[in-house]
């Protein structure tokens, strides 16, 4: 029976082991988006509705709006490669 229980044992302390490497994983996930949507509020989403006003102002395919746009890109993908998605 000791025998038995040490199994048992070994096999509940894996269980926990594997849950809480998935719960740290989650959490990271978990921080990492939270950073990025941060950082889109922080250094692109101004840029976007700048972008959005040339556009109004001076037509779409203006040098304003595409000027605006491609600062507005370039911040996204600054905050993009500061924070990438977590992939499993």
């Amino acid at each position: 029976m000791k025998k038995e229980d040490n199994l048992r044992a070994l096999t509940l302390a894996e269980e926990a082991l594997k849950l809480m490497q998935e719960a740290k994983l989650l959490q990271q996930q978990a921080q990492c988006q939270a950073a990025r949507i941060l950082g889109y509020q922080q250094q692109s989403d101004g840029l976007a509705f700048k972008y959005l006003a040339a556009q109004a102002e001076f037509g779409e395919q203006s040098p304003e709006a595409n000027e605006a746009k491609q600062a507005w890109l370039f911040a996204r993908k600054a905050v993009q490669a500061r924070y990438p998605k977590f992939h499993d």
